[in-house]
């Protein structure tokens, strides 16, 4: 099968997090399976990426864009066009951006099957906002009646789609995590030293976007609560809220915890895993959580998990790989306490690598498979090009 995956965000431009992995991840297993797939993306701030022609041998196409956010179109729709036109089955990954809705115009002009994965970006709070709830009346709601299925990456997200998406559209298929990556993590020394950590002490470890979706004020105040000693708490990430940043600076401070609390910016690949590998617990106190690939990644990297049961990913970890409590500071510093404790972090160990192998790519790119192939045969669906 020729596929074209569609997203306002790709290789490299990892500061959006989880997707960008996910979706290469996917691209690279069904590749591997023997089928032709591409790309067409933004080429976010660096107008250089145009310059670039594929990322692991998948061709990717860097579309220049203008506007921000709702408002950010791509310019060179012809290119988009004709991308549609060559392939068996588009991919569309996201709400609240202008590619995908132009990109499912062209699919059904050119009578081309299309899928869409919202990213778990239906939950009720995004639903409320303004702007939003005008793009889910008009585009969201287009998007669905034009799309074979709508992939939801947790049972959490299937109850959040339930009342826009037709029964018969909804379809479950997990996120997965590469596990090669994580199986010898490289040395955190230089790291070690960056942030001024003493060889006795523990580190409980978040990654992700500093933004208010995941909950870190929660986490700042049930820290300074729980009242752990020789721990640090180190915020890896990136920020583009400057508002928020100064919310929890301001809780910091007002704790008192500015020699144990630590905004590390965003680190990417290398740096990340050797992040993972000084971590003594990984939390991520989120909000809402389609999935929660970090969450996956210190699965897999070894390290014991601390989220909130709001996370897709929760039902996997809990008391196997770690601990899911609700949300609250109260929850997360009895949380903290509990999973900093040795006899509980060892209980979990062997549980904890069966959790691993659940955790691998190979069933959710075997599903994803299946679920092109159906929609190809189905009536209306274009022959499939060898």
């Amino acid at each position: 099968m020729r596929i074209l995956f569609i997203t306002p965000y790709y290789h490299p431009q990892l500061k959006f997090g989880g997707p960008p992995q996910k979706i290469h991840s996917i691209a690279c297993g069904l590749t591997l399976r023997g089928h032709d797939m591409r790309l067409a993306t933004f080429d976010s701030e660096n107008a250089a990426n145009r310059e670039r022609r594929s990322v692991d041998s998948i061709p990717v196409q860097y579309l220049p864009w203008i506007g921000k956010g709702l408002r950010q179109l791509p310019l060179d729709r012809r290119s988009l066009s004709t991308a549609i036109r060559g392939a068996d089955l588009i991919h569309c990954y996201g709400l609240y951006n202008l590619i995908c809705p132009i990109a499912m115009h062209f699919a059904r002009r050119s009578r081309r099957p299309a899928v869409l994965e919202p990213l778990g970006m239906y939950p009720p709070r995004a639903r409320n906002r303004c702007a939003k709830r005008i793009y889910n009346a008009v585009l969201t709601r287009r998007m669905i009646r034009q799309s074979r299925a709508v992939v939801a990456a947790s049972t959490g997200e299937i109850k959040d789609l339930q009342e826009i998406v037709p029964p018969d559209k909804l379809v479950f298929r997990p996120n997965g995590i590469d596990l090669e990556k994580f199986k010898n993590l490289p040395p955190g020394d230089k790291l070690r030293i960056c942030w001024n950590l003493s060889p006795q002490e523990r580190v409980v470890l978040f990654i992700g976007r500093i933004s208010p979706i995941k909950n870190l004020e929660q986490l700042i105040v049930a820290f300074a609560e729980a009242e752990i000693p020789k721990t640090q708490l180190i915020l890896v990430g990136p920020s583009s809220e400057e508002r928020y940043m100064r919310k929890l600076r301001s809780i910091v401070s007002a704790k008192q915890l500015e020699r144990r609390v630590k905004f590390a910016g965003p680190l990417y690949e290398e740096e990340q895993r050797a992040a993972l590998g000084l971590a003594d617990l990984f939390v991520l106190p989120s909000l809402n959580e389609s999935f929660g690939n970090a969450a996956g990644e210190a699965v897999a990297a070894g390290v014991p998990v601390l989220l909130t049961n709001t996370c897709g990913i929760a039902q996997l970890i809990d008391r196997r790989a770690g601990l899911a409590v609700s949300l609250g500071v109260e929850s997360l510093a009895e949380g903290l306490k509990e999973m900093l404790d040795p006899a509980q972090r060892d209980a979990l160990t062997a549980q904890r690598e069966r959790v691993k192998r659940e955790l691998s790519w190979d069933d959710p790119v075997r599903q994803t498979e299946q679920l092109y192939q159906r929609i190809i045969e189905e009536k209306g669906g274009k022959e499939v090009t060898r």
